[in-house]
């Protein structure tokens, strides 16, 4: 996913009452009787870089030392997040600019993950419901026992923090189910009311959404075993940053890994057994409705012969005045029968007797995804795995999957919106007749008539209801390897046969595909890649150093061609030549990677983006599945454009204060405890597989710095885990590359870039002789009161 599905609007409207005092702490729910009565009592082992290496009795217990070792890394960032999903930043932050936080409080309510959230409790399983209970009882007991002016600075003291129970921690994981479609409808929601209100200026978002995977079977590794690399590239500040832990529970559980925080349990790790990995899917999860309105209403619309009610909901917003005291603000808003109204400048609510729309997100139901994760971690075999896999609950994500016996699995489990062949023929139609639903699926969203039955969304699974059933989900096993990075099933392997052709097109379609970054990842898994060293047979070292290696695909593909138009370096170049001639001998230099060292990859990014048009290059050859070695090749453009295009880019780096064979890492650098730091990779048309880079992509109301450099990193390389699994054992290296902290005093902040830069993982202590060896090692005993 690239692009954000829907154009946003602004303006809300609200009304208010008379001021009452701001209350100390957050009204969150009484706690349950699942968090009051227990007892519950963990066992934590830190090693090396903060990692918390939990042991427990029960799952109870597990969730209570979870919870514990996250608000001890992210207190002020877990916080905020529950805060946002309750709906109650406007009472303690204010309306913010242009009234967001009192849109963000108004769409969250309307969602209603909070409120839905002890429904969800009440149908997980009892395993589910202790440790989410326990999370949350170790998160207030962290909070309680954490000295004020210990607290990160970004929140000490704040009126927002407080203990939370169970349904905050469902609640908030409800909410993330919907990360890849309703999250990017926030205003939309909170500005649907009748009669044209949505006529204010769109504003854009975009959903990066970039993720490698490899799993690489027995036919190519040199031990026989299976090799799992995975290298998610995600925020590296605020909602949507990875806690790094170990849980076991002796004789009954144990997984190593990282889950987003907020959440218990580990979503992307390794067992004894396997090792998974996840990326975005390129599939969609939302349909848009555009739906007939009532002759005399607008608030009634049409489907088939029926007029419907819309179902109101009425929600009062407080809200901090600059004073400290409280103002009500009362708004009401509607749903139909597919879900919540929206309003756009591109899609307004019109009146009586116009149309509306209103957006239905399959990705938003079922249960909670805990159940799911606990059952990957229990499978000892590919066929458990799967079993648990079916349970339907990675709702935007594909899995990645390798074990001991060599198996390579990829599974697009996300939930997909399962429409008739009438409905998708007729939306096939209209994508050729009407340029805007064309438009739209670009951006993977998908509009229909809502008021025509045919289009209503099958419910047969009440795990993901109106979504196409998991036993219909593509998959691919395979021995040589497996890969995704984010496009659609089809290239995963490219030798796999294309028995999955006739999937519903809404798992993605392969136009303007594949991207830079699939192609070099599937260059570098090909047979004869000189990645997998002289007998093509993968060890761990060398699926590492590939996928963290930063070689440019463009520029393997396309440097010939830029040479080709560089003249003769003369002695003494005239002025005019001379950007020409010092853009050239960098480029002939270069050693054709994104290192942080490398000299040549700044002007070869400002070169491709020169020559793109919307992100796509000019090949003379372009992608073709049967050539997939000598495909795509060439520039499409003559000698003077090349030329041009390069000299450009030459002016770009000096307006920037930066010549032509500059480091990479002197302009592209991150934040960290010592100043800015120089990171590795690149963005998709500079055609690496490790992607570093800059977008904003987290909900948090939290404020950073940036680096203040032509290239400032706060999104990509993540969490790498390497493992590989034989009969006789496994290795596990990782890398969480901005640290198990995300306070800047604590000494586990970004304190992996330097290790990012030089592609080093460490192996990771998972024995209890591993650990007790650790030279940080410190134990800790925590309970609660």
């Amino acid at each position: 996913m690239r692009r954000s599905p829907l154009a946003l609007a602004v303006a809300v409207t609200a009304c208010a009452t008379a001021p009452r005092p701001t209350p100390p702490r957050p009204t969150a729910p009484v706690p349950d009787a699942a968090i009051a009565s227990p007892r519950y009592h963990a066992t934590i082992r830190w090693t090396d870089h903060g990692v918390p290496h939990i042991v427990a009795a029960d799952l109870g217990g597990l969730g209570f030392g979870q919870g514990y070792a996250q608000a001890q890394a992210r207190l002020c960032e877990l916080a905020d997040g529950i805060v946002r999903v309750r709906g109650e930043r406007a009472r303690y932050l204010g309306p913010g600019v242009d009234d967001a936080n009192v849109k963000s409080d108004l769409a969250y309510r309307h969602l209603g993950y909070h409120a839905r959230a002890e429904a969800a409790l009440a149908t997980a399983s009892a395993d589910s419901q202790a440790m989410i209970a326990g999370f949350a009882a170790g998160y207030s007991h962290a909070l309680a026992t954490m000295p004020v002016a210990q607290q990160p600075e970004a929140c000490r003291g704040a009126a927002w923090l407080g203990p939370i129970t169970a349904a905050d921690v469902a609640g908030y994981g409800l909410s993330l189910q919907s990360l890849a479609s309703a999250r990017f409808l926030l205003a939309a929601i909170a500005d649907a009311t009748p009669g044209g209100s949505g006529n204010g200026s769109a504003t854009p978002t975009s959903a990066p959404g970039a993720s490698n995977a490899w799993a690489i079977g027995a036919d190519r590794t040199a031990s026989g075993g299976g090799i799992l690399i995975g290298n998610p590239h995600f925020p590296w500040q605020g909602d949507l940053t990875f806690h790094e832990a170990h849980l076991t529970i002796p004789g009954a559980l144990d997984v190593y890994g990282v889950a987003l925080i907020g959440t218990p349990g580990i979503q992307i790790g390794t067992t004894p057994h396997h090792a998974w990995t996840h990326t975005f899917s390129a599939s969609t999860h939302m349909v848009v409705y555009r739906v007939a309105l009532g002759a005399r209403s607008a608030v009634r619309y049409r489907h088939g012969d029926d007029e419907r009610a819309m179902r109101p909901s009425q929600y009062t917003i407080a809200v901090r005045r600059p004073d400290g005291t409280l103002e009500d603000r009362a708004f009401t808003r509607y749903r139909t029968a597919f879900g919540p109204m929206i309003a756009t400048a591109i899609a307004p609510w019109d009146g009586p007797g116009g149309f509306g729309f209103t957006v239905a997100d399959v990705a938003d139901g079922g249960g909670l995804a805990l159940d799911e994760y606990l059952a990957l971690a229990r499978a000892t075999t590919r066929a458990e795995f799967e079993r648990a896999l079916a349970l339907h609950a990675t709702p935007f994500v594909n899995t990645i999957y390798a074990d001991a016996t060599g198996d390579a699995l990829y599974v697009d489990g996300s939930r997909v919106p399962a429409l008739s062949p009438a409905a998708l023929a007729t939306w096939k139609l209209m994508r050729k007749l009407a340029p805007p639903i064309e438009a739209a699926w670009r951006q993977r969203l998908v509009i229909l008539d809502g008021s025509s039955p045919e289009n209503q969304l099958a419910t047969d699974d009440p795990r993901a209801p109106g979504a196409i059933g998991f036993a219909q989900v593509p998959r691919v096993l395979r021995r040589d390897f497996v890969m995704n990075a984010n496009d659609s099933f089809r290239f995963t392997n490219l030798a796999a046969p294309e028995t999955l052709a006739e999937l519903s097109p809404l798992w993605g379609d392969d136009a303007d595909r594949p991207s830079m970054r699939t192609l070099s990842n599937l260059a570098a898994l090909a047979p004869g890649s000189t990645a997998a060293g002289a007998d093509d047979r993968f060890t761990l070292d060398e699926a590492i150093g590939s996928m963290l290696g930063n070689a440019s695909f463009t520029a393997a593909r396309l440097r010939d061609d830029v040479m080709a138009a560089c003249p003769p370096p003369p002695r003494r170049p005239p002025s005019k030549l001379a950007p020409l001639a010092a853009g050239c001998a960098a480029l002939a230099a270069w050693d054709g990677r994104f290192g942080v060292d490398s000299r040549g990859a700044l002007l070869w990014r400002e070169l491709v983006n020169g020559l793109a048009t919307d992100d796509v290059l000019p090949w003379a050859r372009p992608f073709d599945r049967q050539a997939p070695r000598l495909t795509p090749d060439g520039l499409a453009v003559g000698t003077e454009a090349i030329q041009a295009a390069l000299v450009a880019a030459v002016d770009r780096l000096r307006g920037a204060a930066l010549t032509p064979d500059a480091a990479l890492g002197v302009a592209q650098r991150a934040t960290s405890r010592d100043g800015a730091a120089p990171v590795p990779g690149g963005t998709d048309l500079d055609g690496v597989t490790n992607i570093n880079t800059w977008n904003r992509f987290d909900a948090t109301a939290l404020s950073y710095a940036d680096a203040p450099v032509r290239y400032p990193v706060n999104f990509g390389a993540s969490f790498v885990l390497a493992v590989e699994l034989t009969p006789a054992g496994r290795t596990v290296r990782a890398l969480l590359s901005y640290g198990n902290a995300s306070d800047p005093a604590s000494p586990w902040y970004r304190d992996q870039l330097a290790a990012l830069g030089r592609a080093e993982l460490r192996t990771v202590p998972l024995t209890d002789a591993e650990i007790a060896a650790d030279p940080a090692f410190r134990l800790e005993e925590i309970a609660s009161p």
